[in-house]
């Protein structure tokens, strides 16, 4: 039994019909009215706005350096690899230190990049297309993390998708430009544009069409107490300006936030000392995430933090540009199943020649000293701002069956780290790294910063969330989301990108489509499946952080940076692995 989610980007449609749906949703508006991108109350039209963007190299207040871990942690893990021995994360427990630390007390901030430093410990959603899209990646940056855009999509539609998130609603808390509509027209005119363009809200300011002055505000109200033959001018039927409380141009979300709580009205337009409307104040936004906003990922403008996915090949680049200068993404991650490639160096140089420092880029997947340094080196000085680690260790990924290449990931964390530490003893230039796979629960990510990696990308426990894009599937009384890896044979047969992804694109191919012989040629290297619905991803990212916290304080460490430098790590047999899990007891559930 199929039911759709409650999304607004991804409702279960046939992969064609979504996007002429996506497409129609993004189509232009009507001079009759203004549309913003801010509110929380889906107050605008899908994917439009501006945001404010960087164009000078960023400045570090605190720049990232290559943390330092364990002596005996160190000592250990280079004696298993001296002897070609590589472990994952099951065969390795911490041992617990005293401490006087309490775990509502530590700090998560960690990095992702050079210059993207995250409250939420450096936590990522992978770039699937049934992971991330633009509704996980808002909730996601609302707390604390960041979420990369899939790239098995047209590059117009990623870029809108980033480009809504970046405008969802900022720092500041205002829609800089509601949707409003002219004195002059009527009642069916708001009530056709509600139904065709899907508005849940019912406000709306009244502007004049000469000037841009603030005339009046209709709302619910209004509309409630008209008959059904009549079809009023909005200029009759709105509230009048003089009825109205309104705040001037460069209020705060606190100072509106009191005014709107003192005055108790739930629309604050903003206006300047020429009743030209700037913008507006809602209180279900200003509500919702005023006790919030200490866990944003925010950008110094304000702006929500978001990545995107793209791969190396030439039209990739054409796809950086639209991501960057027509959505202004402050991350791209250079999407490839081997990372440590000719044609990925060529990329970041290509990115940061037309670039330079405005955007980070992180490249991967690598899983060996060698490649990540590989990749640090770079081509003519151009190099990555963080290295993404994983071949073959995520949940959906069959790359170590099909190609016989792939490291244990414990191992391929601390072997990458290994090459940014002696890459920053050596030329002075320190690279975050990213454990991307085989990471099922808070303490998984806990050892994945006892060995090195500063943050961590998640795909399928992010994939269970009611805000990723795959389909809820009811089997066996239980609910379920669908996850697919990118390797898939379906995703590489829907779309180019996942075949990109892959080295399955041939460079002739023009379409999206494939004939029955290219698909008899697909080499899949991922599944399909199901992971049970765990909720929203605030609910998640509590539970996660929440663990990550414990794990800190048992090491006795307030920050991330601390307990790598004091975190032990022993090994452990299978007997101590089945100890460390449920054991000896009956499922309540079963």
């Amino acid at each position: 039994q199929l039911q759709p989610t409650s999304t607004n980007f991804n409702q279960l449609q046939p992969q064609q019909e979504r996007e002429k749906e996506k497409k129609k949703n993004m189509a232009a508006t009507s001079s009759d009215i203004s549309v913003t991108a801010g509110s929380d109350t889906n107050q605008q039209a899908p994917f439009v706005g501006q945001v404010k963007m960087a164009t000078t190299p960023k400045s570090r207040v605190e720049p990232f350096r290559v943390p330092e871990l364990n002596e005996s942690t160190v000592a250990l893990l280079n004696s298993l690899l001296s002897r070609r021995q590589a472990i994952t994360f099951d065969e390795i427990t911490l041992a617990d230190r005293p401490s006087s630390v309490h775990p509502n007390d530590t700090r998560l901030h960690s990095w992702v990049s050079r210059h993207i430093k995250l409250k939420g410990c450096g936590i990522m959603s992978a770039a699937m297309d049934t992971v991330t899209e633009a509704e996980l990646a808002l909730a996601l940056a609302k707390s604390g993390g960041i979420g990369v855009i899939h790239r098995n999509l047209d590059a117009q539609d990623q870029a809108d998708m980033v480009r809504w998130v970046r405008r969802k609603i900022h720092y500041g808390g205002m829609i800089d430009r509601p949707i409003s509509f002219p004195p002059h027209k009527r009642l069916s005119d708001v009530q056709a544009a509600i139904r065709e363009r899907g508005f849940t809200f019912t406000s709306f300011p009244i502007v004049s069409e000469e000037e841009g002055r603030l005339v009046g505000m209709l709302t619910r109200d209004e509309m409630d107490f008209v008959s059904g033959l009549e079809d009023p001018p909005l200029g009759e039927l709105m509230k009048p300006l003089d009825t109205l409380v309104h705040a001037p141009v460069g209020t705060t979300t606190a100072q509106a936030f009191d005014i709107m709580r003192t005055r108790h009205v739930k629309k604050l337009p903003v206006l300047d000392a020429q009743g030209q409307l700037h913008g507006m104040f809602v209180w279900s936004d200003i509500k919702k995430d005023h006790h919030k906003q200490d866990k944003f990922s925010l950008d110094e403008h304000g702006n929500f933090y978001v990545g995107a996915a793209i791969g190396v090949g030439p039209n990739d680049l054409e796809r950086a540009v639209r991501l960057v200068e027509d959505a202004h993404c402050p991350l791209l991650v250079i999407d490839s199943s081997h990372g440590a490639c000719l044609p990925a160096l060529q990329q970041i140089a290509a990115i940061r020649k037309r670039f330079g420092d405005r955007v980070d880029i992180i490249a991967g997947n690598v899983a060996s000293y060698e490649s990540a340094m590989y990749l640090l080196k770079g081509l003519d000085g151009h190099r990555p701002d963080g290295l993404k680690v994983g071949i073959g260790p995520g949940s959906i990924c069959t790359t170590r069956q099909v190609t016989g290449h792939g490291v244990p990931q414990a191992t391929a964390v601390y072997d990458v780290w290994r090459a940014t530490r002696d890459f920053a003893d050596q030329e002075g230039y320190h690279v975050p790294v990213v454990a991307d796979g085989g990471i099922r629960t808070s303490g998984d990510i806990v050892k994945c910063f006892a060995m090195g990696a500063s943050g961590v990308m998640l795909g399928s426990v992010f994939a269970g969330t009611s805000e990723s894009p795959g389909l809820v599937v009811q089997k066996g009384g239980k609910r379920y989301k669908t996850i697919r890896g990118m390797g898939s044979r379906a995703a590489m047969e829907q779309r180019s990108g996942s075949r990109a992804r892959y080295y399955r694109e041939e460079s002739q191919h023009q379409s999206e489509k494939l004939t029955s012989a290219q698909k008899e040629k697909m080499v899949p290297e991922g599944v399909e499946g199901l992971v049970e619905l765990k909720g929203t991803v605030e609910l998640l990212m509590n539970t996660l952080l929440g663990g990550v916290q414990a794990g800190l304080g048992h090491t006795g460490a307030d920050n991330i940076r601390a307990f790598q430098s004091a975190a032990e790590i022993w090994t452990q047999s299978s007997a101590g692995i089945s100890e460390g899990r449920p054991h000896s007891i009956q499922d309540v559930r079963d």
